[in-house]
Formats: structure tokens, C-alpha cells, sequence
């Protein structure tokens, strides 16, 4: 009996590990027809939708650089309007009160800083006023401006950059800033060359230049250009100790001087009671020089706070010469 189950047994062996076979066999042949399957969709899916996101594509990004213009250069800081120091009031000399103006007391507005902001001169050439417009010579709208005063029948001046005696801008003035240690032959032809870049000037005034102005030999040298040129001179008066009106009116230069710096600050208060000023100075005086430059808040305020009843004081610099 024992021997028959023995026997049973070692035929069933083979049988068993013959299905055992099978099964493997199966297994590895849907393993891999799986994977064949798996590659097979990813080489042949159709590509999917992308969703849409916030962050713009490298496209985006430098299409307004590619497209766009190039900006002209930013304003040095050189030529931001700077006053040095403390303002010195303007001289109370007696030949500055003539009365043949008693009828009209009359306002001179002189823009500096002109050849930057052409929006904002645009603006300014449409006051419905005289004005003076004083262009600086290496301003990338200098040329324009000019050329667009003109047109407009508005008298174009020279803003003629000079040495400063403040430490904090003497490293940022530029070659083409007059200053007291040139020769005379470089001073002449840094001034010519800055005249050339300004068409149409008929005079000229400072730009900064509180120690230059107050050189003789350098004063005595830009007034004899002025009057190689026809030009007349206007001194911004940036330092008390200025010679360059006295020494224009003992050249027989064409002159006058600043009286009220109009944006001194550009708060509405400080602006209105610069104007309150300019309007007592020209009732005391009879004439008023007053400067001011084209900053956004200056242009609206002459916009919307000079009365039209103010409209036939203003005259250009020209009209109030010495």
C-alpha cells in the first residue's frame, strides 16, 4: 500500500512543476507585452493642452525691449537743478527801479533746464504768456528745443553750465563746464562749442557757477565772447559775491539779473508764495527776473494758477534789459 502512494506521488511531481512553468511562462509574457503596450501609447500619444498660467513667456519679456525705441539719455545728475547753498537776495541797486514801466509792473519768467523733458516744453511753450526759454548745451533736446522756440517766436538763451564752489558738485562738473583754471583759449572754445549746440541763443545765463561767477578775469572773458556774439547776459545769482553783472554793465553788455527763484521747492504752498513774491517784487521794482524749470509740479501750477489778469505783465527778458 505504502509503495502504490509512493509511486502516485512521484508522477504527480513532474505534473505539478509542469504548471508551475506554464504559469512563470504567462507571467513573463504579460509582463512584457504590458511594457511593449505602455511605449508603444507614449510614442504615439497626441500631444495634451497646456494649461494656461500667469508667468509671461521669455517672448513677452523682450518684445517691448526689441520693439520699442530707445529712450534718450536720463538727465545727468550735473544738470538737476541745484542751488547752492543758500540763495543770496538779489541787489537792490537804484538803476533797477526805471519808471517808465510805472503803468505796468512787469514779470521776465526765464525756464532753465531746457532739452530734456520735451512733453513738459511742449506744455510750456503753449502758456498763453510770454516766456524765455534757456536751453543747456549738451541736453539731448537741445537742438530741438531750440529750433521749436524759435518757431514759436520765444527767445532762446543759453544755459551756460560754470564751476561751482560746493565740494558736493565740483567732482560731477564735466568738461564742458567753465571753470576759472582754463587757459583762455580753452574757456573760448568750450563756450563756443556749447553757443553751437543752442541755435538761435541771444543771450545766455548760468548754470550754477557760484564761484566762477564770482571771478573777475573769468567774467571779464565770457563778457567779451557776449559781446563778440551779440549776446546779452542774465546772472541766475547763485552766489552774493557775483561780479557778473557789474562787470556786463561795465562792458556794455545787455543785462539784467535773477530776482525770485519761483521752484526754489516745488510744494504747492512754497510755489504760490514764490509767485506772491515775483508779484510784489514787480510792484516794488517795476520788473521782476524770475526763474523757474520745467518740473512736472511747475508746469501745473503756471497752468492753473496764473490768472489771466496776471497775462499782460509777463514780457520776455529782452523786454527788461539794462
Amino acid at each position: 500500500m505504502a509503495k502504490k502512494r509512493s509511486k502516485k506521488k512521484a508522477r504527480s511531481a513532474p505534473h505539478s512543476l509542469k504548471w508551475l512553468t506554464l504559469l512563470f511562462a504567462f507571467g513573463l509574457v504579460f509582463w512584457l507585452g504590458f511594457g511593449f503596450y505602455q511605449d508603444y501609447k507614449l510614442d504615439h500619444a497626441a500631444p495634451m493642452d497646456v494649461v494656461a498660467h500667469d508667468e509671461p513667456s521669455i517672448g513677452d519679456i523682450i518684445a517691448p525691449i526689441v520693439e520699442q525705441p530707445p529712450k534718450p539719455a536720463a538727465a545727468e545728475e550735473t544738470f538737476a537743478l541745484v542751488f547752492e547753498d543758500k540763495l543770496p537776495e538779489p541787489i537792490r541797486r537804484q538803476e533797477n527801479k526805471p519808471s517808465a514801466h510805472t503803468d505796468r509792473h512787469q514779470i521776465a519768467l526765464i525756464i532753465d533746464d531746457v532739452g530734456y523733458d520735451m512733453k513738459a516744453f511742449r506744455r510750456l511753450l503753449a502758456l498763453p504768456f510770454p516766456i524765455t526759454v534757456s536751453i543747456l548745451p549738451d541736453a539731448p533736446y537741445a537742438k530741438q528745443a531750440a529750433q521749436m522756440a524759435y518757431q514759436h517766436g520765444v527767445p532762446v538763451m543759453l544755459h551756460m553750465p560754470m564751476q561751482t564752489s560746493n565740494p558736493k558738485y565740483t567732482s560731477k562738473m564735466e568738461d564742458f563746464y567753465l571753470h576759472s583754471a582754463m587757459s583762455k583759449s580753452v574757456f573760448t572754445q568750450i563756450f563756443e562749442d556749447a553757443l553751437a549746440k543752442v541755435p538761435h541763443a541771444s543771450g545766455i545765463n548760468n548754470h550754477m557757477g557760484s564761484a566762477l561767477t564770482a571771478d573777475k578775469k573769468s567774467m571779464q572773458w565770457l563778457m567779451e565772447l557776449c559781446e563778440k556774439h551779440g549776446l546779452f547776459f542774465v546772472d541766475s545769482r547763485t552766489t552774493a559775491t557775483s561780479v557778473a553783472a557789474d562787470t556786463a554793465q561795465a562792458q556794455g553788455i545787455a543785462w539784467n539779473s535773477r530776482d525770485i527763484f519761483l521752484d526754489h521747492s516745488i510744494e504747492a504752498k512754497a510755489l504760490n508764495h514764490a509767485w506772491q513774491s515775483a508779484l510784489s517784487c514787480a510792484k516794488r521794482n517795476d520788473i521782476c527776473v524770475m526763474l523757474a524749470h520745467p518740473h512736472r509740479e511747475t508746469v501745473a501750477f503756471l497752468e492753473d494758477n496764473i490768472k489771466s489778469e496776471f497775462y499782460s505783465q509777463f514780457i520776455s527778458i529782452k523786454g527788461v534789459l539794462r
